[in-house]
């Protein structure tokens, strides 16, 4: 009789929408949501420079998804202070932890394909120092990118273009996801399929690796074939 009636108010503990609710929603509080980009917009490219290469910045969020600071951690000149200004324009839903926006930090990469037959991969700039005071505090270490694969050229695009997407990083370093931000065709298939294939050191909170979320910029130049020789 003890346990029937156990059962059966357990029953219709669940059965009430507003209890079951409740409980759902504790369960969503003890989680991290990290802070998702709702508005970027494309990479200047200081007229096709000639420079190639992936530059990583470590964004801090505010918590009213407000771009605070920003920390160059692989630089790449002379590209990276117009990188830096367009980036300070994004717009975040801020990260949430325990039901509360908190201020956060991401790491936004930008990557800079060079025109050619071949997507041969350029080492990443070295890691610069981090911290200087500014930094907006958080107990969330962003992910480290690790290796960038460089993207297949397009050879059919009629002129450069900027293609953003959000990929999911799990507990291991590994993509798990990826998500267009900003389309650009044909250059988008491109972009998804090496994006796939970066490696990072995952993102901590408390200590604790989690899963997180990386911005990758891929910046595409126009692929010019070189006249054919006169006869």
């Amino acid at each position: 009789m003890r346990r029937l009636l156990a059962q059966g108010m357990a029953f219709a503990w669940l059965s009430c929408p507003s209890v079951a609710l409740a409980a759902r929603c504790v369960a969503e509080e003890v989680e991290f949501q990290p802070a998702v980009a709702v508005s970027v917009s494309a990479i200047p490219d200081q007229n096709q420079s000639a420079q190639r290469g992936t530059l990583v910045l470590d964004v801090g969020v505010s918590a009213t998804g407000e771009v605070a600071d920003i920390e160059v951690r692989r630089d790449l000149p002379p590209l990276t202070k117009e990188v830096v200004s367009s980036v300070k324009t994004w717009k975040f839903e801020p990260a949430k932890l325990e039901g509360r926006c908190v201020a956060s930090r991401i790491t936004v990469a930008v990557n800079f394909n060079p025109p050619s037959l071949s997507s041969v991969d350029v080492p990443l700039p070295p890691l610069m120092p981090q911290g200087d005071g500014t930094r907006v505090k958080s107990s969330l270490q962003p992910a480290e990118v690790t290796f960038a694969k460089m993207p297949a050229s397009a050879f059919d695009a009629a002129g450069p273009g900027t293609v953003v997407v959000a990929v999911t990083v799990n507990e291991e370093g590994k993509v798990q996801g990826t998500k267009v931000l900003r389309d650009a065709p044909p250059f988008t298939v491109h972009a998804i399929q090496a994006a796939a294939h970066w490696r990072f050191v995952p993102a901590t909170l408390k200590g604790k690796p989690i899963q997180s979320t990386v911005i990758i910029a891929f910046v595409f130049r126009l692929f010019n074939i070189p006249p054919a020789f006169p006869y």
